[in-house]
Formats: C-alpha cells, structure tokens, sequence
C-alpha cells in the first residue's frame, strides 16, 4: 500500500516542564568556567520557558541583545554565559543529529561563534598542545590528544563506538560503553576552547537520538562535577600507582539517565595517592572546605 504520510517541517514540541529542564541544564553548564548567566539571558528565557517564544526566538533575542552593544562597556563572562545558554537551548530543542565528528565540530561552531579569542578556532580544531593543571590531580594535568592526530582520533573514537545493552534491570553496559565513548572524546579534546560544555551537549543530543529525556539534576548542578569526572576517567600515573578511574564518570551518567542528585563532592574524587605523594593532605580528608 502507497506511504500517505509525507514529510512534516519540524515544529518543537515540548512542554513547560521540558523547556524549563532546557534552560536549567544550559544555566548549570556554565559553572563548568565559573559563569553565570545575566538579566539579557535570564528574562526571555522565562518567557521560553512559558512558551511565549521558540528557543531559536531565545536565541536571537540574546544574540541581538549583544549586537546592538558593540563598542560599550560589556560584561565578557556575562556575555558569554547569556550567549552559550541561549544556542544550548536552541540546539537542544532541534531534533537534527548524525553520529559523526562534523556535528561535535557543528555544536562546538554554533555554541561559540563569535566568542573565541581567535575567530579561527570557532570552525576549526586547535593547532596547539597544552596542559591543565587540575584540583583533583594535586595541579597535575591529564595528558590530552595530540593536535597533529585529532581527526584520526576522533574518526577512531567514533567508528569503535558500539553502544552497550540498556534494560531496567541492568543499565550499566549502556552506561559504561556511552561514559567511555564521551571520556575518549573529551580527553581527545578537539577545540581551543569550550570543550566540556561541547562535549556535554553532544552527550545530551546522542542520548535525546537514542530515545532518552534526561532530567535537568546532573547538569544543572553538578556540570563541575561532570568535568572532574571525565579528569578522573582520563588520567594515568604508572609509577606510583594511579590508574584511570571510571566509577565517577559511569555514576554521574546514571544520575544524567535517572535524574537524581550525583553523590560525590568535587574533593571526593581527588587522587588521593597523587596528593600523598607530594607530601599532601587529600582534601577528602581535611575538613570543611569551599571548593565541595
């Protein structure tokens, strides 16, 4: 029998608590860089999340906003924050993705443009190795993808990826396979700038196209957390003993999955052997302490 069903423009469909859960993931993403988010993002997103306007709407209200004030005085961190949450919004709403390296760089080009120091890595990978030191490595750094190979990389990463069984009395295969896709990725780490937060909507976009709507709990609060995560999953001292540790990776993914609170404080996941080491105490061992 002849298809009577054509193709449909694509319309969002969402509802309140959807639109809501959008613009609290996109808030929360932006702890990742210690930002917040301003009256230029916080004011319309409301009316997004009461459905008077489309999240691309969001978007350009945002993007204009910032437009007209080129050559005063602007809050960088603000702009930032207000910008990048207003396309995450409009990229999670879209329903367009391809499991391919060409859409983490997309993501990464629609997040960031015009935002980067050097216009040229808004399109393009970095061109450059470097290092981070990191709080829960004792200020060591994770050892990232070498800049000469990051296509080859992530064409590996990609074409090796093979998602595990998800079933409601075992989820963990699932779990595990899609926090060691993400962990590689992110350690191959592809852009200048803005690679966490890329990576985390590329997460979200991957589980959306495999059926799932994750709650807004994980990222909302815990984007930090998620970072010092991935830190953990990708770091590696042979000598005195520290192995990659992917248990803080796979727990934050099945809080993402199931939407509840991620259980580990920031100073939990410190390597503790990395500390001692250096003839230092564990945070998770001193006392009360700002950093969580």
């Amino acid at each position: 029998m002849e298809d009577t069903y054509g193709y449909e423009r694509y319309e969002e469909p969402y509802d309140y608590a959807t639109r809501d859960r959008r613009v609290r993931i996109a808030r929360g993403l932006q702890a990742v860089d210690g930002l917040t988010t301003s009256a230029a993002f916080d004011e319309p997103a409301q009316r997004y999340v009461e459905g008077e306007i489309s999240a691309e709407s969001l978007r350009d209200i945002v993007d204009d906003y910032y437009e007209q004030k080129v050559g005063r005085a602007i809050d960088r961190t603000s702009q930032e924050a207000d910008l990048v949450s207003a396309r995450i919004c409009d990229l999670l709403d879209s329903n367009g993705f391809t499991m391919a390296p060409p859409t983490l760089r997309t993501i990464h080009g629609r997040l960031f443009r015009g935002l980067m120091e050097d216009a040229r890595y808004e399109e393009h990978y970095r061109d450059y190795n470097f290092s981070k030191r990191e709080f829960v490595l004792a200020r060591e750094s994770v050892e990232y993808g070498d800049f000469e190979t990051l296509e080859e990389d992530l064409a590996g990463a990609f074409a090796a990826f093979a998602p595990g069984t998800y079933t409601a009395d075992d989820p963990w295969p699932y779990i595990r396979s899609i926090s060691a896709f993400i962990t590689r990725i992110w350690q191959i780490h592809p852009f200048a700038e803005g690679n966490t937060r890329t990576v985390a909507v590329f997460l979200q976009k991957l589980l959306q196209n495999h059926g799932f709507s994750c709650g807004n709990e994980a990222f909302e609060h815990y984007s930090l957390h998620f970072r010092n995560a991935l830190v953990r999953a990708s770091y590696r001292n042979v000598p005195i003993g520290v192995a990659p540790d992917d248990s803080f990776i796979n727990e934050f993914m099945a809080c993402l999955l199931q939407d509840r609170s991620f259980p580990y404080r920031n100073r939990d996941m410190a390597a503790a052997v990395l500390f001692r080491a250096k003839g230092l105490i564990p945070p998770q061992e001193e006392g009360p302490s700002l950093i969580g």
